[in-house]
């Protein structure tokens, strides 16, 4: 087996600390000198992309990708891998919210952070979101969601005053869509096809997840499970101003069903959303706009590493076969 670790120098904990990182790494595999290892530091956007992909292809082995970062890093891991033999996908988190990792437990987040662990530990098979030509392993959303993403981004990026406390718990987010929700324009008429069926209408936000987290204070996705084969997706009706600041506070913490005649699950393979106007997409924090945009369950597509098998014990606590 081969090991690559692909860096990101602008993840949150590791500005400053590349060259640390990296000696950490080189320390390490001292010790171990038959493992065969490459470090690659990410120059720009979607960089690990391309360079993973022409990494794995090339190799006569099996690789093991570590994504040294957030989401962002594991996002761009997981479509440079996606649809290759012989690939594991592993995740070293320095990012402010590294989201996919609290599935596992937050009393577990300290498993991924030993790299002895991630290096000899095994796999689980994880389902990913195709969503267009992207691929994610959270959860896709559009409207209200996407804006308050995509803004509290930028804020987040310019943290130079706002609590570390508030930006991991999803605080941030959390208000900023609450601010969008009042606003008149807040829903969008979407063409929604819900493997197949018509379910057209007016809504604030859609929620298709893989995942039930979005933060590590956000579970709106109370019933998604990474590796059950399906969707799960969420419409969000339009709902009086009122009853605003309730529904939304129960629906990111995964009572959704306290509001039937507002939010809709469903639970499917593939989902279709158009709209006459431009729509605000967003993938494992990824950003993007289209007026048109498909959505399909990719089941087992990743084997991801999970150190001390804390994806078979949670797959087990949830009455899941592992793979």
């Amino acid at each position: 087996m081969r090991h690559l670790f692909i860096i990101n120098p602008k993840a949150f904990f590791l500005k400053g600390r590349t060259d640390e990182v990296c000696r950490e790494i080189r320390s390490f595999f001292a010790g171990f000198p038959y493992v065969n290892y490459d470090i690659h530091v990410t120059r720009w956007k979607r960089d690990a992309v391309v360079f993973v992909r022409r990494y794995v292809s090339g190799a006569d082995r099996t690789v093991r990708v570590y994504a040294v970062g957030g989401m962002g890093t594991l996002f761009e891991v997981i479509n440079g891998v996606v649809g290759l033999p012989n690939v594991q996908v592993a995740c070293w988190p320095f990012g402010l919210d590294n989201t996919f990792l609290w599935y596992f437990g937050k009393d577990r987040i300290d498993c991924f952070r030993s790299l002895k662990k991630l290096v000899f530990s095994g796999v689980s098979s994880f389902d990913l979101i195709k969503c267009g030509n992207n691929y994610g392993i959270c959860a896709g959303y559009l409207g209200v969601e996407a804006i308050a993403s995509r803004h509290g981004d930028s804020i987040v990026e310019n943290m130079k005053f706002l609590p570390r406390s508030l930006v991991q718990s999803g605080g941030i987010y959390l208000a900023l869509a609450l601010y969008y929700c009042f606003r008149k324009e807040s829903a969008q008429s979407y063409r929604v096809m819900i493997d197949g069926t018509p379910l057209h209408g007016s809504y604030r936000s859609i929620l298709i997840a893989n995942g039930p987290y979005l933060s590590s204070g956000l579970n709106p996705a109370a019933d998604a499970r990474p590796n059950d084969g399906v969707l799960d997706v969420y419409l969000i009706q339009h709902v009086s101003n009122i009853r605003i600041p309730r529904l939304v506070l129960d629906y990111v913490h995964g009572r959704y069903d306290k509001w039937p005649n507002y939010i809709s699950h469903y639970r499917a393979r593939t989902a279709s959303i158009a709209s006459d106007q431009i729509m605000h997409i967003c993938i494992d924090g990824e950003h993007f706009y289209d007026a048109a945009v498909n959505y399909e369950i990719i089941p087992n597509a990743v084997d991801f590493v999970c150190p001390d098998n804390v994806g078979q014990d949670v797959l087990h606590e949830f009455g899941i076969s592992p793979v």
